[in-house]
């Protein structure tokens, strides 16, 4: 009996090690991580996350994203003899040639699938007219996005001291780029051919770099992108996003792998990110649009009924499986005096959550329907003291038409009557 309690007691312990481990994030040997959620930007884990890194190839997710808001993808450009030269040395290239004609959507599938530095120059000499100008354009679109403590001096990402960001960063320029359709059609790509061109008369296959979308697979989620980056100053980068069958969405980002068998490990690494998030996280809707969150009551209102507040919007939240709301507050703010009449729609205050004490959403309480007014019935004594309110009131005013009306008939009736005994003695006499 006491093998038996001690082996369960072993067991036990054995088993809450094992899960308490599971649920430690992964240290990746690199400069720095990050991993978020896609949908809200929360983190659910970081390392160096701020530190300032050399985003090499994946610089040129900043470089699709402004060709896919200021281009034309069935535009077809000429590459220049100034984009081929620009493609750094030994830098990453598929061959094109000056004077080819290529269209923007093929140069975005050449750029982002097989990392082409002269597709991203080609692009940005089409958008901005030199590759410096655009990145005047990159640096401007990644304030816009938060990415305050990126700096970039080219297109392509080359090696430059001064081109620079931070994982963090890198996650807040990958999120927004996947929200545009174009950019996640072509990053959940896995081989692509080249049509014929003025130059080429056919192209190899263009093998996607990123090779954690193309050779691995999980039971947890389908990888759908990103971008994969390396120079020798940077070492290897990876940025991968991946979705579960729930609609969560994750992103990864891997920055500065400088190890033995980097190129291997970066995708190990983002893997691990990857695997930690889907199995410690889910995401969590804390109010639904359009969810009744109390009823009221209002003042002059034509209904005894309330008015029930609806959320307008849904609110979600990346949580702990184990226990998603533990840490989960709501605070709300309601009109303390509403009043008839009131619009459907109309906002009558706000419901904000808040995950250990700091604020993480809120949502507007609108009405759920119109409320029409109905004014309180003026009392005796109210009229004697205020006499001229009696001319003011509805009622009163509804009440002398009405009796003016009355009046009309009678005397008319009287009138009438008159006359008719006028006529009828006439005529017996």
């Amino acid at each position: 009996m006491k093998r038996l309690l001690t082996f369960a007691i072993i067991l036990i312990l054995i088993t809450g090690y094992t899960a308490a481990a599971y649920a430690q994030p992964p240290s990746p040997d690199a400069e720095a991580y990050i991993l978020i959620d896609a949908g809200t930007g929360d983190v659910l884990c970081e390392e160096n996350s701020d530190k300032l890194v050399f985003p090499a190839s994946t610089t040129k997710i900043m470089t699709a994203i402004l060709a896919i808001e200021n281009g034309n993808p069935d535009d077809v450009l000429t590459a220049s003899q100034s984009a081929i030269d620009a493609i750094g040395y030994n830098g990453s290239n598929i061959g094109i040639i000056a004077g080819e004609k290529i269209s923007l959507e093929n140069l975005m599938r050449a750029m982002l699938i097989s990392s082409a530095n002269e597709a991203a120059n080609i692009i940005a000499e089409y958008i901005s007219g030199s590759i410096d100008e655009f990145a005047e354009l990159m640096n401007s679109k990644a304030k816009e996005l938060g990415a305050v403590n990126t700096h970039f001096v080219n297109a392509s990402g080359i090696h430059d001291p001064m081109h620079y960001t931070t994982a963090a960063d890198m996650a807040i320029i990958a999120r927004y780029a996947m929200t545009l359709p174009k950019f996640r059609e072509i990053v959940s790509t896995k081989s692509f051919t080249m049509p014929a061109t003025n130059k080429h008369s056919s192209w190899p296959v263009l093998t996607n770099t990123n090779k954690l979308m193309v050779n691995d697979a999980s039971e947890l989620y389908t990888i759908n992108g990103i971008k994969t980056g390396y120079t020798g100053p940077a070492g290897h980068n990876l940025i991968s996003s991946a979705i579960n069958e729930d609609g969560m969405e994750l992103i990864a980002v891997v920055m500065g792998v400088k190890n033995e068998d980097s190129a291997e490990n970066v995708r190990e690494y983002s893997k691990e990110l990857l695997d930690y998030g889907f199995s410690n996280f889910k995401r969590v809707e804390l109010i639904e649009k359009g969810k009744v969150y109390r009823n009221v009551k209002v003042k002059d209102a034509a209904d005894i009924y309330g008015l029930d507040l609806i959320a307008a919007d849904s609110l979600v939240c990346v949580l702990p499986k184990d226990d998603p709301r533990a840490d989960i507050s709501e605070v709300s703010d309601v009109c303390d005096d509403i009043s008839a009449p009131v619009n459907k729609g109309d906002i009558m205050g706000y419901v904000e959550f808040l995950k250990n004490g700091v604020a993480i959403g809120k949502v507007d309480l609108i009405a759920a329907r119109d409320i029409e007014y109905k004014p309180e019935p003026v009392s005796l004594d109210a009229l004697v003291e205020n006499p001229k309110s009696i001319v003011e009131n509805t009622y009163f005013r509804i009440g002398v038409i009405c009796t003016g009306i009355m009046l009309f008939f009678i005397i008319l009736r009287a009138i009438l009557k008159s006359v008719s005994r006028r006529i009828n003695s006439r005529r017996y006499l």
